[in-house]
């Protein structure tokens, strides 16, 4: 069990590529490509949204639940603390019916592609979502700026929303219907599986 702040920002990003060249030259470790199937709970009223806490169960390598909750902290821009408790489960289905028994119910479903790196105190993600490609950086508050720097990007174009937040930004940008869940298309779930199966 883990348990503890998170700092973290995110970015948006056209390309991984230059990012794992500035990784590898920064003498980053890359330490895992997974894909991941999340599943997102709340009761029918809403409540742990509005009391801005997620409940979330997350299937890669293993099967973890998160519970992420606010935490005041001082101001940094750019920057998104959040205080997380999460365990590894054995039997995720037996942990989700426990929990819809006590009204918790998924209300949001996604899906992406997160590939692992570690980079001095701080552990860099690239996730390829169904609507885009985004790094997210956790750390120390002090090291995700200048590690931010060193893989080109800038502070100023940093992102504090969820991808929940991004993705309705996405389709609000593009006049699309509001969806909640964001999943990868058949094909391309088959695709992406296909590859991580047959990557070394």
């Amino acid at each position: 069990m883990s348990m503890g702040d998170e700092i973290e920002t995110k970015f948006a990003v056209k390309s991984f590529e230059p990012v794992r060249a500035a990784l590898a030259a920064a003498g980053g470790l890359l330490l895992s490509r997974r894909f991941e199937e999340n599943v997102v709970l709340d009761d029918a009223a809403g409540s742990l949204r509005a009391r801005d806490v997620l409940l979330r169960l997350r299937r890669d390598a293993a099967c973890k639940v998160t519970v992420k909750t606010p935490v005041e902290a001082p101001g940094r821009p750019g920057l998104k603390v959040r205080r997380e408790i999460e365990t590894e489960v054995a039997d995720p289905a037996a942990l989700e019916a426990a929990f819809g028994v006590l009204g918790y119910l998924p209300f949001l479903r996604y899906e992406k592609v997160r590939e692992t790196w570690q980079a001095g105190a701080c552990l860099v993600c690239l996730d390829e979502l169904p609507f885009g490609l985004y790094l997210e950086i956790e750390g120390p508050a002090e090291a995700i700026g200048p590690l931010a720097g060193r893989l080109g990007l800038s502070m100023e174009q940093a992102l504090t929303e969820t991808y929940h937040e991004l993705h309705q930004q996405y389709r609000r940008r593009r006049n699309l219907p509001p969806e909640t869940s964001f999943v990868f298309a058949p094909d391309a779930r088959r695709r992406l599986l296909a590859e991580l199966a047959a990557a070394p």
